[in-house]
């Protein structure tokens, strides 16, 4: 067979294959879809919806009341507040912020409450979760002895607790047991409410 056949095969062949090639080099290799776990037995269309938040009225926090609280608290200035060296007296632990619209009104109610029971009966422990230490100073007034103000940038408490709402208030007996959680629309009187029903169990 001559050679002047097969070149003229192989020139009525080449057309074709550079048309094949011509989009591979100008568009690169089509990408390939990463491997995907296998789905896991029983999960359907529902398993990708995110499940909703909690409702801070019916759950305030991962914990019961009745549940023993034991809790360790950053202080804005000093050690770690251990709840479990609070029992004997009523605590009161809430998480909150300088921003928040009742800041001011909670900083004097506590105080005022933490006078009226005096100290020995009462504890109460603020958790400011600002991240800026600068938004603590100068606080709205001065605290007596029985007030602490934490100070949890990181909102590392909120998240151990899993509080549903800014605020979230709890209630602790002098037995260390969550007697109340409140969160969402909390006022002053139910945390009075809360407080008198505590001292006054038995």
């Amino acid at each position: 067979m001559s050679a002047a056949p097969i070149r003229s095969r192989a020139a009525g062949v080449l057309p074709l294959i550079l048309a094949l090639a011509l989009p591979l080099v100008l568009g690169g290799c089509p990408p390939r879809s990463p491997p995907q776990p296998p789905p896991e037995e029983g999960a359907g269309a529902d398993a990708a919806v995110i499940a909703p938040l909690p409702d801070p009225v019916a759950e305030p926090t991962n914990r019961a009341e009745g549940d023993v609280l034991v809790i360790a608290i950053p202080r804005l200035d000093g050690d770690p507040l251990d709840l479990r060296d609070l029992r004997g007296r009523v605590v009161i632990v809430e998480l909150s912020a300088t921003w928040a619209d009742d800041w001011t009104e909670r900083y004097a109610l506590y105080d005022g409450l933490v006078r009226e029971h005096g100290p020995e009966r009462l504890a109460v422990v603020l958790v400011a979760m600002d991240g800026e230490r600068e938004a603590l100073t100068p606080e709205p007034a001065l605290r007596g002895p029985g007030f602490e103000l934490g100070w949890d940038p990181q909102g590392a408490v909120a998240a151990q607790l899993q509080a549903a709402a800014v605020p979230t208030v709890i209630v602790v007996d002098a037995e260390g047991r969550i007697a109340h959680a409140l969160a969402a629309d909390v006022t002053s009187s139910s945390i009075v409410d809360a407080l008198s029903s505590t001292l006054a169990a038995p």
